[in-house]
């Protein structure tokens, strides 16, 4: 079991993967806390659109596929041609 650092457990309680002990500490916290109530209102919101993301992804489909390294350097050359491109503007 690791420490409970509150505030910063109601993503991981809205998601429901706190551990049985965990949870109940968060719940006896979350009782007295109104900035934890508050966040974890909001955080309702992005649980349902998870699920609604989870409901909508193709069979077959890995929602959090990693990108290839190639592609990472691809994006990166991208965006410095650009910043090269913009400073041969300004200092020309």
């Amino acid at each position: 079991m690791r420490p409970l650092e509150p505030h910063r457990d109601v993503g991981a309680y809205a998601l429901g993967v706190l551990g049985a002990a965990d949870t109940f500490r968060f719940e006896e916290h979350l009782a007295g806390c109104a900035h934890c109530a508050r966040l974890l209102e909001e955080l309702g919101s992005v649980e349902a659109l998870l699920a609604a993301y989870a409901r909508w992804t193709p069979p077959g489909v890995d929602p959090v596929a990693v990108p290839s390294p190639a592609l990472l350097h691809a994006a990166l050359d991208a965006v410095g041609g650009r910043l090269r491109a913009r400073r041969r503007v300004r200092l020309g």
